[in-house]
């Protein structure tokens, strides 16, 4: 069926007169150069319509060989991955074209779906109307053929750029003001570099065309909902690339479903929920939170008077957010702290946070907020003073009973929640059920921690729903590639591998026959024990895994520690001393101090990746 132009997709707007359309069409490629009789002549043959944000480009019938101008907003090309999950290959702004092979190859079948990103105003131009086009305008067939292959090389390249550009801030609680964080939020992007705006009700009036033309001047664009079901609101939702949801932590969450529009959740992502979090109340969760966790993407916690909380959130929107993921390696793991203060020093934010085993301890620490101080005087009483692996039971299923670690977890981590962190956090265990890494983004934080650091052998495992869960280092010992696969927005990532060299030898021969005396006299020279035989075996099948993942990190940051071994618990501050001069050393090699991958240029600008440091 024809297709004619839906004058209520934005309603009380007004759109481009056929003049004002001409003079549009001027800026596409396809019509380079082709003239004043060109355009008259495409004007004649094509169909003008509107499709709303977050609707289906529909290709069936008489759209299955058409082109497509964007003439306002903008589309998304989505394709399902193997596992039938939709994900966006290709942006197709204003100014450009879609469907041009389908006019090429006629009665082919189409594999991607076409959704509009936002209220998009297009020209329809059919089989027989591009035919009678070219047949009076060759030079419109030259241009389509420049266009093709200029698309062709970008895809090889991968020199697309589809962040999203263009956000919605709606409140999800009846009276909840949206301004002043719309406005905090922009601002801390305009000091970033970005040009960043917020746009409210009194712009609903404009025509499709000053939309195009306020979001083509700014890098990043704001649309701030005034209530949860306006006709307002709805507009932002369509315009947006992505969502943000906005909630008070001490409110509840509504229980109705959220009315987005069609497909738009599966264009953009879920929403991102905002929990704004009053000065005088605790960060904590709104009721009903976990009811609808299964709408939301992600959440962020901004509180009052937090301006870090802003920026941080900032730079996810810039895609900056700077993530850290720390390995595993026992003792060796104090070296974290020592790079974690000197990456402090040089003013390097972390924005998420991720680890195995003593490095997801350490990275929670930080998610927590602990200052390098703190962090360090609760890593030195729990591991130096209280060794929380020396409570040895009957060896039936650990040599630990594990209740000194989990009572040690609890102590310094309460009952809090992974989701109540100020940063975004995950750990990893290996699930001995499945044979498959298992993240931890939920739940207590205590007990994720426990699952992490339970080495085979060692500490007995974490039972989850039926599934035993030992140490994340069994499986991916520096989880790099989860952080990257799952952080939404995310910017460059420094990874800390203390895994280095372990030198786990023995001598004799006979080693393992020897008598029980003659095995504990040479335990004095530095013969191997059970617990470090165990604590190696544990992690020694993930090196595979381990040299993929490092390559995934942009700046890999390696404390060399030949002298320290995976039990030299007392050895805590030669590994921090260790950690601390390899990650100032790493500073100062790179030249230019890490503070400008976020601070200087366009705040869309995504870092190179940088080579690896070892001192």
């Amino acid at each position: 069926m024809a297709m004619s132009f839906l004058s209520s997709f934005r309603i009380g707007q007004q759109t481009l007169y056929p003049e004002e359309l001409r003079e549009r069409l001027q800026s596409f490629a396809l019509l380079e150069n082709v003239g004043e009789g060109a355009l008259k002549n495409l004007l004649a043959e094509a169909n003008w319509f509107g499709l709303p944000g977050g609707a289906l480009l529909d290709r069936d019938g008489e759209n299955d060989s058409a082109l497509f101008l964007v003439v306002t907003g903008s589309l998304g090309v989505f394709v399902a991955d193997a596992q039938g999950q939709r994900r966006m290959v290709a942006h197709v702004p204003a100014g450009e074209t879609v469907g041009e092979m389908s006019l090429i190859v006629r009665d082919r079948q189409h594999t991607a779906q076409i959704v509009a990103l936002r209220d998009t105003e297009l020209l329809r131009i059919s089989p027989q109307g591009f035919e009678a086009l070219i047949a009076r305008h060759p030079r419109v067939m030259m241009n389509l053929m420049q266009v093709l292959v200029k698309r062709l090389t970008a895809a090889t390249r991968n020199t697309g750029d589809s962040r999203p550009k263009t956000f919605a801030i709606v409140p999800l609680q009846d009276g909840l003001e949206s301004e002043p964080i719309a406005h905090r939020i922009s601002d801390a992007l305009t000091q970033m570099g970005s040009r960043a705006a917020v746009l409210d009700i009194q712009a609903g009036e404009q025509s499709a065309e000053w939309f195009n033309s306020f979001e083509a001047a700014h890098d990043v664009v704001f649309y701030r909902g005034d209530a949860p079901d306006s006709a307002w609101t709805h507009q932002c939702l369509r315009q947006a690339d992505r969502i943000f949801l906005l909630a008070r932590s001490d409110r509840p969450l509504p229980l109705r479903p959220l009315d987005l529009p069609a497909f738009k959740e599966r264009a953009s992502g879920l929403p991102e929920l905002l929990l704004l979090h009053p000065p005088d109340i605790r960060a904590g969760l709104p009721e009903h939170f976990s009811l609808r966790t299964g709408l939301f993407e992600s959440h962020h916690h901004i509180r009052a008077t937090s301006a870090a909380d802003v920026q941080r959130l900032a730079r996810f929107i810039a895609g900056r957010a700077v993530g850290l993921v720390l390995a595993g390696g026992g003792a060796r793991g104090f070296a974290h702290i020592g790079v974690i203060k000197a990456l402090m020093e040089a003013q390097v934010p972390f924005d998420h946070l991720g680890g195995t085993s003593i490095g997801a301890i350490v990275a929670a620490g930080v998610a927590q907020e602990w200052g390098v101080e703190e962090l360090t005087d609760r890593m030195r009483e729990v591991f130096v003073t209280n060794n929380p692996l020396n409570d040895f039971t009957l060896p039936l299923i650990a040599l630990v009973r594990g209740r000194k670690a989990s009572t040690m977890l609890r102590a310094n981590f309460g009952d809090l929640r992974i989701e109540e962190l100020t940063k975004p956090f995950f750990c990893v265990s290996s699930d001995l059920t499945t044979g498959r890494i298992h993240e931890h983004r939920a739940g207590r934080l205590w007990r994720a921690l426990r699952a992490s650091v339970a080495l085979p052998g060692i500490l007995p495992p974490v039972t989850h729903h039926g599934h035993l869960l030992v140490d994340g280092g069994v499986m991916n010992n520096l989880p790099v590639d989860v952080m990257r696969e799952h952080a939404s927005g995310a910017g460059p990532i420094i990874a800390c591998d203390i895994t280095g060299e372990l030198d786990l030898q023995a001598r004799d021969e006979r080693y393992g026959e020897r008598p029980w005396w003659w095995l504990i006299a040479q335990r004095m020279q530095g013969t191997p024990s059970i617990v470090s035989i165990l604590m190696r075996s544990g992690t020694v099948g993930s090196e595979a895994q381990r040299r993929i993942v490092r390559q995934q990190a942009d700046y890999l940051i390696e404390p060399p520690m030949p002298t320290i071994g995976l039990r030299d618990w007392k050895k805590f501050d030669q590994a921090i001393k260790e950690g601390y001069e390899t990650a100032c050393a790493y500073i100062e090699k790179n030249g230019v101090p890490l503070t400008q991958i976020w601070s200087d240029g366009p705040a869309m600008a995504i870092p190179k990746r940088a080579g690896s440091f070892t001192a």
